[in-house]
């Protein structure tokens, strides 16, 4: 752990993360079954659905402590992408963005067929 990840109260995925448990995460399945499965993990963790924007493919998750945006891109018809981006409203994060993050992946990868991490660079 660095003194960012100590300091930031932010994190957010990308296709060319330098960490790899930050990277792009792909799964063989539909836009719809992954917007289930992240509804599903906000009712079991009781976070509040402020916005389900099915254009833009993002659900934006809330509680008193974070933020949670999750974007769903349907690369192909069995190829879907998952980014997700999350602010504490603390002013250190102390890692928690990011164990936030791998905690949201590590739920989408029980339900869903895992496929890879940042595939298309």
């Amino acid at each position: 752990m660095g003194l960012m990840d100590i300091i930031s109260n932010f994190a957010e995925t990308n296709e060319k993360h330098s960490k790899e448990k930050l990277k792009t995460r792909y799964y063989r399945t539909s836009y719809k079954k992954i917007k289930d499965s992240v509804i599903s993990y906000a009712d079991e963790r009781s976070l509040i659905i402020n916005s389900i924007d099915d254009k833009h493919g993002e659900i934006f998750l809330q509680t008193t402590k974070y933020h949670i945006i999750t974007s769903i891109v349907q690369i192909s018809s069995i190829e879907t992408a998952v980014d997700v981006k999350v602010q504490t409203y603390k002013i250190f994060g102390l890692n928690k963005p990011q164990s936030i993050i791998e905690n949201l992946y590590s739920f989408l990868d029980k339900k869903l067929e895992f496929k890879g991490v940042g595939l298309h660079k």
